[in-house]
This record gives C-alpha cells, structure tokens and sequence, in this order.
C-alpha cells in the first residue's frame, strides 16, 4: 500500500466553516420544479407521442385505401410490381405503428429508489430506446406518406 494515500487527520486542510444558508428563493424554486417537471415528464412525452401515433398510422391505412378507391376506376388491373408499389404506403404505415407501439408499451425494470444513479441510468436507458423506436417508426412513417403521395399523384388521371 501507498503509505502517502492515507493520510494523517491532524494533517487535513484547515476546517471549513459552514455557510449561512438562507430561504430559497421563489426564482430558485420555480428552477427546481422545471428541472423536476422535465425529468418526470421526458419518459411520459415520448409514451403520449407514441400513443398518438398509432392512431394516425392505423388510421392513414384506411384513408390511403379510401383515396385510391376514389381515384381508380372500378375495372381498373393492376399488375404483380403496379400492386405491391401501391399496398407498400399501406404496409409501411402498418410497420411504423408497430414502432410506436413498442415504443408506447411499459418497460419493465429493476432498480433501487436508494441509489440515484441507477434511477437516472434506468430513466436514460427508457428515452434512448423509445427516442430511437420514435425515429425509426416516424421515418417509416413519413417513407410511407410520401410513397402514397406519390401513388396518388401518378394515377389521379386514371379515372
């Protein structure tokens, strides 16, 4: 052992003396229920925003297929690679709400409440993996909206 590593108390730096501490003050308090309200609700957002985005996902499904009704006529054929570029807004819509629901589901964890680090990792590790659930299903997402955009476009003179 290094016999310099331990240290003799009557060795110490000179005592340090307490500093008066007053009332905190109405600005530092509303400082401290901002950074609190950001810890507690950057998981909730992320969930809310999931939850959202499953409804506008699923419900784009039905309003892509709504709109090509609409615009193809009746006895319109569509070949093998015509059809599957026109399902593909569809399924990828289909796919992104899969993300979000991954995303919205409860993670389960086990931490102490005692040991703060592990609280702030376990909370670290929840918004990464929803934050990159979120950016992967909403790339789908939008892919899937400009791919319709583009379907619609092209064969809005088919009728």
């Amino acid at each position: 052992m290094n016999p310099e590593a331990h240290s003799d108390p009557s060795e110490e730096s000179p005592n340090v003396e307490p500093v008066e501490v007053g009332e905190v003050s109405p600005h530092n308090k509303a400082i401290y229920e901002a950074g609190k309200t950001i810890l507690i609700d950057s998981i909730r957002t992320g969930r809310e925003f999931c939850q959202s985005m499953i409804k506008i996902s699923i419900g784009a499904i039905p309003i892509y297929l709504g709109i090509l009704g609409f615009i193809l006529p009746n006895d319109y054929s569509l070949g093998i690679s015509s059809g599957l570029v026109m399902a593909l807004p569809a399924i990828m819509f289909l796919i992104a709400s899969i993300f979000f629901t991954f995303g919205y589901l409860p993670v389960t964890v086990h931490f102490s409440l005692d040991i703060v680090e592990e609280v702030e990792k376990e909370r670290d590790k929840i918004i990464r993996r929803r934050s990159r659930l979120i950016k992967i299903g909403f790339t789908i997402f939008a892919l899937a909206t400009l791919i319709a955009i583009a379907v619609i476009i092209v064969n809005i003179g088919a009728r």
